[in-house]
């Protein structure tokens, strides 16, 4: 989602959020003059804004090298903002954008007591449709969202999931080995999304792909749905991009970025 330029900028005010976005940016601290290059602004200019920036909390300074860095009321603000988030409010949005990309049924779900739990459910205005609604419970192994939800579980927690749990066959294609559904769990980790290639219902086609929060762990995960009849390579190919794509911009809605992957805070 594209973000809308400000009818009316303040300059002074575009000026010092583009100096929190530098330092933001930055893996250590950094120098006005730095900061002054970066963004071709005079040093007189970037000290008067980084001192307010400074009185506020925004930035700190460091005693020795008289570098700066991101203040302590940034982290306050944003530990309030993930307080006040709402999964569903902010992943509907997204979700809706989503349909009108794919015109495919698309879910959001969470691991609750073994099971999926679907949150929240935007229609295909496709004729034929999904039969589920929200609160719908499915089980973990033979869909696509449940398959991405235990793939980011430690192995440890997700064998105390399935221990007292079958795996009932509900197609000629459903996993109910565990040792092979381990294996199937792994290649989900690793490529980031999963497939349901009719092991739930025969007829339905799934993609699922994860939902981080600022900690890097996997909350939730969204899936597109969508008959076998409609979904042959190029399609599933499509769907996946859109998917993986709307899923990160959730995902960073909620605070997550790609730095955390790097640092092995998105396991």
């Amino acid at each position: 989602m594209a973000k809308d330029k400000p009818a009316y900028p303040i300059k002074v005010l575009n000026k010092s959020l583009s100096i929190l976005e530098i330092l933001l940016q930055q893996n250590s601290p950094t120098n006005m003059t730095e900061i002054s290059e970066k963004l071709g602004l005079y040093p007189s200019t970037i000290h008067r804004i980084l001192d307010t920036l400074k009185h506020w909390g925004y930035v700190e300074q460091e005693a020795d090298t008289q570098r700066y860095q991101l203040g302590p009321k940034l982290l306050e603000l944003g530990l309030a903002k993930l307080n006040q988030m709402d999964l569903v409010r902010e992943a509907t949005p997204y979700l809706k954008d989503l349909i009108n990309q794919c015109n495919e049924t698309v879910h959001l779900g969470i691991l609750r007591e073994g099971e999926v739990f679907y949150l929240a459910k935007e229609e295909s205005s496709q004729t034929i449709r999904m039969c589920s609604y929200v609160g719908k419970r499915a089980p973990l192994h033979c869909t696509a969202l449940g398959k991405v939800l235990l793939a980011d579980i430690p192995e440890e927690e997700r064998k105390k999931i399935l221990e007292d749990k079958e795996l009932p066959r509900l197609t000629d294609k459903t996993i109910t080995d565990k040792k092979e559904l381990e294996k199937e769990l792994k290649v989900v980790k690793k490529q980031g999304f999963a497939l349901d290639r009719g092991e739930n219902e025969k007829d339905v086609r799934c993609i699922a792909a994860p939902i981080r929060n600022h900690q890097g762990k996997v909350i939730a995960a969204i899936s597109i749905s969508s008959p076998a009849y409609r979904t042959d390579l190029n399609k599933q190919n499509y769907l996946k991009k859109a998917l993986i794509q709307v899923s990160n911009e959730i995902s960073k809605r909620l605070g997550y970025t790609e730095k955390l992957q790097k640092k092995g805070g998105g396991k």
